[in-house]
């Protein structure tokens, strides 16, 4: 079958992959035994802390934790666990937000383009395997991107109350992770670009920033009235900074820097409240960057190549194998010279090659995206930044990405990335397929 006409079948049938879609998602939500490790089990920890003492997040005993995280994600899980306390409920809330964040990929290729290309990044969307993996976690990356991408389909639609609308969603994805100031960056650069003169400039980014202010002001009050402190947001920039600003640092992930005699440790952190844990860590981090400006700068390319190389952050759990990734099976069976044995005690051989077999298909795919995306950007640098929508979403990757170099680098960062690529090879797709060319200018 031609290429062409796989996509036309993806499109005559595009209801039924969406059933196929759910019932997959469902399938792996309810036969697996959700195991939440790492920052999901935090958040599992710090949702549950406020069940048992029927209040919101952050609480008072919160105070001495290291930081405060996602509140908005928080207390969202606060309010569902409320409800019925079962980390099924976890595995519901991220099919919903799944196919909301699917939604609004569909609406934003559509005004840029049209919908036979909304159903091409649908498609797209929905075969990339990391969103799937990502619904067995508890993790603040699909709320997110759903508040990014709902502030970006209401923001393109150029008009005051859906730039109000556009405002308080982004301050929305900012209560969840501070990188959502990253897509207000990238509107204040369109604005620049849209706008002829400084008095429309000013009157719709004052719309934009009235919406984030309401919602910064209401969310902040909120909190306020339960933790006694004005948080809209997480507190943990100074963490990541150092991370990224320390003798051992790698561009990654590297908790070294927190053990006795490094930089970052702090003696006696239980009698610290994150505020001085927050002031702690931003004071050696920036001490540590004024003394080695080279080699902090040299580690923003580490950094990307911790972000982008791999992507295979979450599909182990479609299979239902703990944390591995191609990289670390690479590692065992290329240095180590295991046998595919020592993968997944209890998982039969069968199950394990087919886990090989999925990280490579992930990677393939996604690498694709990564060709493509990077092939539009060359190919029309000239056009591609002046086409409406497009623009916005590429800002926000520049933007997103350069805030990320500033601290640490990890492969589930640039998720938010991914999916705006997905969107804006979109276009290209959809007439390479139909013409043969890959083109944007007929949008």
């Amino acid at each position: 079958m031609k290429l062409k006409s796989i996509f036309d079948f993806l499109d005559q049938h595009f209801k039924t992959l969406l059933l196929a879609y759910l019932a997959v998602q469902l399938l792996l939500v309810f036969i697996y035994p959700l195991e939440f490790k790492s920052d999901s089990a935090y958040y599992w920890k710090l949702a549950h802390d406020c069940l048992s003492n029927s209040t919101f997040y952050p609480a008072p005993m919160h105070l001495y934790e290291d930081y405060i995280v996602a509140p908005l994600y928080i207390n969202i899980l606060v309010a569902v666990l409320s409800i019925f306390n079962s980390k099924i409920t976890i595995g519901i809330l991220n099919i919903f937000l799944n196919f909301g964040q699917l939604y609004f990929v569909f609406r934003i290729t559509e005004k840029i383009a049209d919908n036979r290309t909304a159903n091409i990044a649908a498609v797209i969307y929905i075969f990339y395997l990391s969103t799937l993996g990502l619904i067995l976690f508890n993790l603040t990356e699909l709320l997110f991107n759903l508040l990014i991408f709902a502030s970006i389909n209401f923001y393109l639609n150029k008009n005051s109350s859906s730039y109000f609308l556009a405002g308080i969603l982004l301050a929305a994805s900012i209560a969840v992770r501070p990188i959502g100031w990253a897509l207000l960056a990238a509107y204040m650069i369109d604005q620049i670009v849209l706008k002829k003169n400084i008095k429309n400039y000013l009157n719709s980014s004052a719309v934009i920033a009235s919406g984030i202010l309401l919602f910064i002001l209401l969310f902040g009050l909120f909190t306020y009235n339960n933790f006694g402190r004005f948080i809209f947001t997480s507190t943990t920039g100074s963490v990541n900074l150092i991370m990224g600003a320390n003798d051992d640092a790698t561009g990654a992930f590297n908790a070294k820097v927190f053990k006795p005699g490094k930089s970052g440790y702090i003696l006696e952190p239980g009698g610290k409240t994150y505020m001085e844990k927050d002031e702690f860590w931003y004071g050696q981090a920036r001490m540590w960057i004024e003394s080695h400006p080279v080699k902090y700068i040299s580690l923003f390319p580490l950094k990307l190549v911790h972000m982008f190389i791999w992507d295979d952050f979450s599909v182990h759990k479609i299979l239902n194998f703990k944390n591995w990734n191609l990289y670390r099976i690479a590692k065992y069976l290329l240095i180590k010279k295991e046998d595919v044995e020592f993968l997944g005690p209890g998982h039969s051989l069968f199950s394990k090659i087919s886990l090989i077999v999925l990280l490579i298909i992930q990677h393939f795919y996604y690498y694709s995206i990564l060709l493509l995306f990077f092939g539009v950007i060359y190919f029309y640098r000239k056009s591609i930044f002046w086409k409406n929508g497009l623009r916005v979403l590429l800002l926000f990757i520049i933007f997103g990405v350069g805030i990320h170099l500033i601290t640490v680098g990890d492969a589930r960062y640039k998720y938010p990335y991914v999916i705006s690529m997905i969107i804006i090879i979109a276009p290209a797709v959809k007439n390479f397929l139909e013409n043969k060319k890959l083109k944007i200018d007929s949008i």
